[in-house]
């Protein structure tokens, strides 16, 4: 006999998850997650955790991107107070920093064109001596170019968050199915009727893939296509190094447009995680391709390029120096030509949703996209923003291939940015 619910969430990483739970709260019928894996395993297992109001720092994002952004701010905190800190929540606030290297003569600010979106309360330049007194002394001020404040940023430790949301969702009566692959998306006429999976179908009148990576994949047997396209990363954790709690997440870009990689940087009990886009092979392998179940049998090359990028930066932050264990975790978020998500019904099988294409901000926007998605599928108001900014229809004129996403993620990078091509 076949599994029946009136929704049916495949992908049980951050973006999944956070949607079953909004789903189950605002009473939307049965919700049944299924992940092939267990929780937060996939790409979410690679997370930064860091949550920030990035319309502020880039323009690629707008104003309803900013109200996301806010939502998932207090989303967090709210949850934080709720949870009694389980998941390494903290307002720390958010540092970016321009780090001297490579040849003064060649040196640019090497920063995103800021958005039309007004600065948040307390965002403000810092000169070298103030990015050290805010980091305890962790990044050295004669090694700063410039750096900027953000006080409203905080962080979240990505793998504890994946227990606390699962009780939440056990508790409100969401079935939530792991070791249970989606082998198939069942189509009748031209709607959706339920999911394969290898013990058996699940019927339900609506299908939401929060399946990252694995998205078209799926959706190639129905003749369909996302403009979405995954590129590596990976996320490295080491031992206790002495640093303090109270570091703020980091972001460190380097003065020289040759360098070209940014890094991301924050405490996690005593140490560092931290990680970056790869500047080359083997970021692009996925593109195209099909997507393996897991991570752990990638080539290594694009950790030689980001163990090297942390030896430039060492001088800034000497800690990335220093011996220490390593633990490591690779993922492959989403990107989409526009640098904005995939939100909303996929054109071609009525019943058929996504929630993707994250573009490597997928802790941070979760709950609001997961709020704005249960006002699409409830007729609800409310939300931070109208979902018709992500519809996935956008692109209905293409792109096709997933190549074809990427070089449209680096043209608009390259409109935005002072340092040339984009680092993928």
């Amino acid at each position: 006999m076949a599994d029946r619910s009136d929704i049916v969430v495949v992908g049980g990483g951050v973006l999944g998850t956070m949607l079953a739970l909004h789903l189950a709260e605002a009473g939307a019928g049965t919700v049944r997650l299924i992940e092939r894996d267990g929780l937060f395993e996939g790409t979410s297992a690679a997370g930064a955790g860091f949550i920030a109001v990035w319309a502020a720092l880039a323009g690629t994002a707008s104003s309803e991107e900013a109200a996301v952004q806010r939502y998932g701010l207090d989303f967090y905190r709210r949850l934080h107070e709720e949870e009694d800190g389980q998941f390494g929540y903290r307002r720390s606030g958010l540092l970016t920093v321009t780090y001297r290297s490579g040849d003064a003569a060649e040196r640019t600010d090497g920063t995103v064109q800021a958005s039309s979106d007004p600065a948040e309360p307390g965002d403000r330049p810092v000169d070298p001596a103030e990015a050290e007194r805010l980091t305890g002394g962790t990044v050295r001020a004669d090694h700063v170019v410039s750096g900027h404040w953000h006080p409203s940023g905080a962080q979240v430790h990505v793998p504890s968050l994946a227990p606390v949301l699962a009780r939440r969702l056990l508790a409100l009566g969401v079935a939530v199915d792991t070791r249970r692959p989606v082998t198939g998306i069942v189509v009748r006429g031209d709607r959706v009727v339920g999911v394969a999976t290898p013990t058996g179908t699940v019927e339900c009148g609506i299908v939401v893939l929060a399946t990252g990576a694995w998205s078209n994949r799926l959706l190639r047997p129905l003749g369909l296509f996302l403009p979405s396209a995954p590129q590596l990363t990976s996320r490295f954790t080491t031992g206790p190094l002495g640093i303090p709690a109270n570091l703020p997440a980091l972001i460190l870009e380097s003065d020289s447009p040759g360098e070209g990689t940014m890094l991301w940087v924050r405490e996690h009990e005593g140490g560092l995680v931290w990680g970056g886009p790869y500047p080359g092979y083997p970021r692009d392998l996925l593109v195209d391709s099909d997507v393996p179940d897991r991570f752990d049998e990638l080539p290594l090359d694009g950790v030689e390029d980001l163990k090297q990028a942390s030896a430039r930066v060492s001088a800034c932050l000497p800690a990335l120096s220093r011996p220490t264990s390593i633990r490591l975790k690779h993922g492959a978020p989403c990107y989409t030509p526009d640098m904005r998500a995939l939100v909303g019904p996929v054109p071609g099988a009525a019943g058929l949703y996504a929630l993707t294409g994250d573009n490597e901000l997928g802790v941070t926007h979760a709950p609001g996209f997961a709020r704005v998605m249960v006002d699409l599928l409830t007729g609800g108001h409310g939300g931070p923003a109208s979902p018709e900014a992500w519809a996935p229809e956008r692109f209905a004129a293409g792109p096709t291939r997933e190549a074809d996403v990427i070089a449209g993620t680096e043209a608009l990078y390259d409109e935005l940015t002072d340092t040339g091509p984009a680092p993928a």
